[in-house]
């Protein structure tokens, strides 16, 4: 058995010291001013979101955010096209993705590897051997990966270097040599490149890099995948090699996670901002609402409707508790229910709607 471990081949350059730093210090910021456990969760749904839209839309599919929010909410139905079915599959894995983060008595190896791309490709055809290494050649454009005979050595390498520890390799030089070498090997017939997403930010969010799971960095790859896709190419070449240079990809990676963590302290100021001015007018307007009805309320007005299952989560109130709330904003004039007790969802009054900041 090969007991041989990955050794990555990169540099640290000063264009990459300037990421981490920038990373450093709004990692700082979000972790002691930024973050408010009780929203947390609904930032957290819209970022599950955006993880599945970009990671599937990098490999074709075309359903945009929007479409795959109300995938989200729904009932799953016996049929689902092609691209429903790779988000549903997407917003499970991540799901998975964010459990398995705390669960740091569960190794990071081939397992988990497998395990990712079998949850990605959950209901795909039995042809594809979803978590099962490739028997045969396969080829991404210009690109020639190993052969197939010598992929379960080089996954057992990479997956030791995974489970080993890190020493001075900063987090994020080690989530993106995992991906660009994930990708390179290329083990799988198929979900090769989400798995490789899904990897780093698995890697990302075990680390103290983890930014309460409100990373999203998938869809910043999509909105900038030719250059994504041009710097890997660039990195691995047109064949395989151990002794390729990852450094232009940790490069990009960790100034794509800076622009990206940049934005997310940006979004939080603006939500604190948002939420702060919502609290205080619907106090001074609706005196006679708890607490309780008043965050309901402003959920119900970011995302434009309110489920009794989102109500439950946003107050952590029973079920009883969380009727008698939910008919008092009905009662109130402030939302209107639509569709019967199990499928049922609250909309904001349009009166009140047209108040929003």
């Amino acid at each position: 058995m090969n007991d041989k471990i990955f050794a990555p081949q990169f540099h640290t350059t000063a264009q990459l010291k300037s990421s981490l730093e920038d990373i450093e210090r709004n990692q700082w910021l979000i972790e002691r001013v930024l973050i408010m456990p009780k929203h947390e969760a609904w930032v957290r749904r819209d970022v599950a979101v955006r993880r599945a839209t970009g990671t599937t839309r990098i490999e074709g599919a075309a359903l945009d955010q929007r479409q795959v929010a109300e995938l989200a909410r729904r009932t799953q139905p016996a049929k689902l096209s092609e691209d429903e079915a790779a988000n549903v599959n997407a917003l499970e894995t991540y799901e998975w993705i964010d459990y398995l983060s705390g669960q740091q008595d569960i190794p990071m190896d081939e397992f988990v590897i497998r395990e990712i791309n079998r949850h990605f490709l959950r209901g795909a055809s039995e042809m594809l051997t979803p978590g099962v290494y490739r028997k045969g050649q396969n080829h991404i454009g210009s690109f020639l990966p190993p052969d197939q005979g010598d992929v379960p050595d080089l996954m057992r390498a990479f997956g030791l270097w995974l489970r080993q520890e890190p020493g001075d390799l900063n987090p994020v030089s080690r989530a993106a040599i995992a991906h660009l070498h994930f990708v390179a090997i290329h083990p799988f017939w198929d979900g090769n490149g989400r798995t490789a997403r899904g990897l780093a930010t698995l890697i990302l969010q075990r680390s103290r890099f983890s930014f309460h799971k409100l990373l999203s960095l998938e869809y910043r790859f999509y909105e900038r995948r030719e250059a994504y896709q041009s710097v890997i190419a660039g990195a691995v070449g047109t064949r395989f090699s151990l002794t390729y240079d990852a450094t232009p990809f940790v490069e990009f990676f960790a100034a794509e996670l800076a622009g990206h963590v940049q934005d997310l302290v940006n979004s939080l100021t603006d939500w604190h901002r948002r939420i702060a001015e919502l609290h205080g007018r619907l106090e001074r307007e609706h005196a006679g609402l708890n607490p309780r009805q008043i965050d309901g309320l402003i959920y119900a007005l970011q995302t434009g409707e309110l489920r009794p299952a989102d109500y439950k989560e946003i107050t952590k109130a029973s079920d009883v508790t969380c009727s008698r709330d939910l008919a008092g904003l009905v009662k109130a004039g402030l939302l209107a229910a639509e569709g019967r007790t199990r499928g049922r969802v609250y909309k904001v009054v349009r009166s009140q709607g047209k108040q929003r900041t």
